[in-house]
């Protein structure tokens, strides 16, 4: 402390050292330096082992999505190899299986222009497979669930398809939500059944073996346009025969699993 009776000296004033102030800054620099770099390996480190969760997880939902066989068991640490190889095993399955849901509507739509059916018929692929609709008044009479002599033509060149590609079929019935309530239909779900069930009926009289067909009826509750007027009403009353995708997928594996 500096006395006012004391002469004003600069000797008297300790000054810091300059040397050591920039020592002192220079060590927390490279303290925050070395901070840093440790959390960035850290960082980089967890990003490794989340790559290998990401890897597993992956791998396991496309087996279950496919129902592809996998040589990777649980606990196996996952490395790049491992997983290229399980991608390219799904990779080829799914390529054939889209060539084979192509080549079907390929066929159909083929079918449907060269008969000029585009008004009745229309068939594309969805996460069923590939869909046929066919609109119901090539099948039926209103409200009846006897199929039409006419229906004849469709049902065999479909039954022809079902020959050239022998997978799995389910045939569904759907109508629009005018009420029936007759003695042989109570409700719209005893008509689009017995529909769907005539049709199976017909394609094992000419031969189809049974085992490959299924028939589900829906009644109005899957209509595919509005009801609220007669074109979307006339759209939903139909008839969907369906390739399914998860039966050519697993002949697909079958065919491959030998090979």
């Amino acid at each position: 402390m500096i006395n006012e009776n004391d002469e004003f000296n600069e000797s008297t004033l300790e000054l810091p050292d300059d040397d050591d102030n920039n020592l002192q800054g220079w060590t927390v620099t490279l303290a925050d330096l070395m901070m840093l770099l440790l959390t960035f390996f850290v960082l980089l480190y967890s990003m490794s082992n989340i790559d290998k969760e990401k890897y597993a997880f992956l791998a396991d939902s496309l087996r279950k999505t496919y129902r592809v066989e996998s040589k990777i068991d649980q606990g196996t640490i996952i490395n790049e190899q491992d997983f290229e190889v399980e991608a390219k095993n799904i990779t080829s399955v799914n390529d054939i299986l889209n060539t084979k849901l192509d080549e079907i509507l390929k066929n159909i739509n083929i079918y449907i222009y060269q008969h000029k059916l585009q008004n009745v018929i229309r068939s594309y692929i969805d996460e069923r497979g590939v869909v046929i609709n066919i609109s119901d008044k090539m099948l039926f009479k209103p409200g009846d669930d006897k199929l039409n002599p006419q229906s004849q033509n469709i049902l065999n060149y479909i039954m022809e398809l079902f020959q050239t590609f022998p997978y799995p079929i389910l045939i569904e019935g759907h109508t629009d939500n005018t009420p029936i309530n007759t003695l042989k239909f109570p409700s719209n779900w005893e008509l689009s059944t017995h529909r769907s069930c005539n049709v199976i009926r017909y394609f094992i009289a000419k031969g189809i073996k049974a085992d490959r067909l299924s028939a589900e009826g829906f009644g109005e509750y899957r209509p595919i346009a509005s009801n609220q007027y007669p074109s979307g009403r006339s759209m939903n009353r139909r008839v969907e025969v369906i390739f399914k995708r998860s039966g050519i997928m697993k002949t697909i594996q079958d065919i491959e699993s030998k090979n």
